[in-house]
């Protein structure tokens, strides 16, 4: 489809506010410059909802680390600034629900069978929740080989430690992921997200061989510590082979400019990490922040960094994130004394006696941000593998305790509240400063609802908004295939309405439902492949079965590549919008490799005891757009091989696959042939065939599809995800 060239530039303009979407905690450094002047002016940009009750999450941990199960509300003695509260709700959250024996079951062996109905009636179902990890990635204070080392174990954490519902986004002060800056659980995203990391640390800050870190500036300009700055001026006169007079001015000037960049990347870097942490206000739970960097000065006579992190602490509260600093210099030595990057050591042990002290003072935000949140810092570790794993068990499991404020002025997030257990001195409490507040909004937002707005400014707002709009039920299903081998990709954009929630009055025959539609599918060099449509819904076309929804596709011709596809609709009679968004990492079929599309999902009623079975003969199926399915159903798959070999006889593949709920099999489906009988393209063979779900318990499940061709031992899989209502 090749919309008219108008409706293509309106589009770019749709992409440009996806992008600004996407860049949210970066331009939020913009958007807040001045919070250098005064950070507590944000105060008056937020409006605050009165509550009766406001909570605190907690972690209790023994001397070894772990969570400690199994206390009651009672043992919990909650103070605020020093005043005892009474406690009125009290729940333990984790990230399972269910036995907790089940949690240690192992994974099935190929030749084990599928459960019965009877297995899942004695064994309780696990279902685990996912969690939100948000990496921020301070690349303005990181070196070059740390920021190297942080991008490896981002890869071998998307790689190893990923499960099936957790979602992630990779963020850096600079914004240099762009586009891909976005929270979501495609590992396809999140790998080219943390390949993009480089250095963006000011080399001129550091440049020559006398070095002058960001504390040895501040400890010269603002703590005027006279043996450093002789030393840095006969350092550098030996550096430049000139006098004390030209050398002092050259380390006083160095000084100052070091302090103004360093001042500029610090702020920068806390109002980019606020609002990372503010755009994830709507998602509910805890959400867990890696904080990675080389550390940084917050000396008050040299700036506002304090008060700036006690913003951030408290954008922390109100939106339920937990910080886990991490130092990434690990341990570290002093280069001053480091002959082979320093033409002038100082032996005299002058300058040594600062290592200390800049240790202290560079890792005291880390501590500071992660004490206040109820999080961890971690310091003096050379291992991010061991500092992601332990972070992630401990929060993975936490206590949450609602009490009651006294007074209003207690939302202002300026009071302390301490946690501990009556009797356990042994036990460690991890408790946030603040308290989760109501959630933010702000007072622009509130200005740009109350403007007067087009319906297509409307459709277009929903379309770029970082999360989905749920005010109209919208559903989205995306697969890519070829219509031939060798052939370019096409994007099969599906798309389903609840029509239970549209304007429609089954006795009213003559009044349909408008809806309007916009999708897009982009990526982040700006090619963009649109639609533009207008759904016309009768009464009547309601569907009969027990899904009463609207279905329709679009179809986009792309090119090889990573694109994200955004649907919104617009009712025009009510003026609801719903959207949905969905990732997407696009094959190259002309490379003649053999590959696999996209497994598209289907349903149909059971008649009868359905199983597992490969369908006689090719039939079209209906895509189930929400991927939804009820127990009694049959869940019917669709799948395209491409380029198997078939030189001297027919093309031999075999299938097989397993249906996995929170990483371990409850079902395998047995190989199977691939019939090339049903095709008269043998380079593109179809293949179709359906599960019964009546022996599965409710809840989220993920297919995997395997093929192999025997011929050539090549073997591609795919997977996709569905629930079971």
């Amino acid at each position: 489809m090749h919309p008219p060239k108008s409706f293509t530039l309106r589009f770019v303009l749709a992409y440009i506010i996806i992008c600004f979407a996407a860049h949210l905690s970066v331009t939020c450094a913009q958007e807040q410059k001045k919070t250098e002047q005064n950070p507590s002016s944000t105060a008056d940009d937020v409006v605050r909802i009165k509550t009766e009750l406001v909570q605190t999450d907690v972690s209790v941990v023994d001397r070894q680390g772990r969570f400690v199960e199994g206390l009651r509300p009672e043992q919990f003695e909650l103070s605020v600034d020093g005043k005892a509260r009474v406690i009125s709700f009290f729940e333990r959250v984790g990230m399972e629900t269910g036995a907790e024996g089940n949690q240690a079951a192992t994974g099935m062996r190929s030749n084990e069978r599928a459960p019965t109905a009877r297995d899942t009636q004695s064994a309780p179902a696990i279902e685990k929740r996912g969690r939100v990890v948000l990496f921020f990635i301070d690349d303005l204070h990181l070196s070059p080989e740390n920021l190297i080392r942080a991008r490896k174990s981002l890869l071998q954490f998307i790689d190893n430690r990923m499960e099936q519902d957790d979602q992630a986004a990779i963020v850096s002060t600079s914004g240099q992921v762009g586009f891909l800056q976005q929270l979501t659980d495609n590992k396809a995203v999140l790998r080219e997200a943390a390949s993009r990391l480089s250095n963006r640390r000011n080399a001129e800050t550091y440049a020559g061989k006398v070095q002058i870190s960001e504390y040895d500036a501040t400890q010269v300009a603002e703590h005027f510590n006279r043996e450093l700055f002789r030393y840095l001026v006969e350092a550098t006169a030996a550096e430049y082979q000139t006098d004390e007079v030209t050398a002092a001015n050259m380390v006083i000037n160095r000084v100052h400019q070091i302090g103004m960049q360093s001042r500029t990347a610090t702020i920068g870097t806390l109002n980019a990490l606020t609002g990372l942490m503010r755009s994830s206000a709507p998602l509910p739970g805890r959400k867990v922040v890696f904080f990675i960097t080389d550390g940084f000065v917050a000396d008050p006579r040299a700036s506002n960094v304090l008060e700036m992190l006690r913003q951030v602490t408290k954008t922390a509260a109100q939106v339920g994130a937990v910080i886990y600093s991490v130092d990434a210099r690990g341990t570290f030595g002093n280069p001053s004394t480091d002959a082979s990057r320093n033409d002038y050591p100082d032996f005299t042990g002058s300058v040594s006696r600062d290592l200390l002290g800049e240790t202290i003072a560079t890792q005291e935000p880390l501590q500071i941000l992660a004490a206040d949140t109820g999080g961890r810092a971690f310091l003096n570790s050379n291992s991010f593998d061991d500092s992601f794993t332990r972070a992630l068990d401990d929060s993975s499991s936490y206590y949450l305790l609602a009490w009651r404020p006294e007074a209003e002025e207690q939302y202002g997030g300026k009071t302390r509240v301490e946690v501990g257990i009556k009797g356990r001195p042994d036990l460690k409490v991890r408790v946030r400063r603040g308290f989760i507040e109501a959630p933010i909004v702000s007072s622009s937002s509130k200005r740009r609802e109350t403007t007067r707005r087009t319906p297509e400014d409307e459709l277009r707002s929903a379309l770029g908004s970082l999360y989905p709009v749920r005010a109209l039920p919208v559903s989205l299903s995306v697969g890519y295939a070829s219509k031939q081998a060798g052939g370019a990709a096409l994007l099969n954009v599906s798309m389903q309405i609840d029509t239970l929630a549209l304007n429609l009055d089954p006795s009213d025959k003559a009044r349909n439902a408008e809806v309007d539609v916009l999708g897009v599918a982009l990526d982040d060099r700006g090619a963009i492949a649109s639609f533009k449509q207008k759904l016309t819904i009768a009464p009547e076309s309601i569907g009969q079965g027990r899904r009463k929804v609207v279905v329709w596709n679009q179809q986009l011709a792309v090119a090889p590549g990573l694109y994200q596809v955004r649907v919104a609709a617009r009712e025009r009679s009510s003026g609801r919008m719903g959207s949905a968004m969905q990732w997407i990492e696009v094959p190259d079929f002309t490379a003649g490799r053999f590959q696999m599309s996209s497994i598209f999902l289907g349903e149909r009623e059971a008649q009868g005891a359905a199983s597992e079975k490969s369908l006689s003969a090719p039939r079209p199926i209906t895509v189930n757009a929400s991927r939804r399915f009820a127990r009694s159903s049959v869940l019917r798959f669709q799948i395209y091989i491409y380029n198997a070999a078939h030189d001297a006889a027919p093309p031999n593949i075999e299938i097989e696959g397993r249906v996995l709920r929170n990483g371990r099999p409850v079902i395998l489906i047995p190989p199977a042939n691939v019939p090339s009988n049903t095709a008269s393209d043998l380079t593109r063979l179809p293949y179709w065939a359906e599960i019964a779900l009546d022996q599965l318990p409710a809840g989220k499940y993920l297919l995997q599809v395997t093929a192999t061709d025997r011929a050539t031992k090549a073997s591609v899989t795919q997977q996709t995800s569905f629930m079971i209502e």
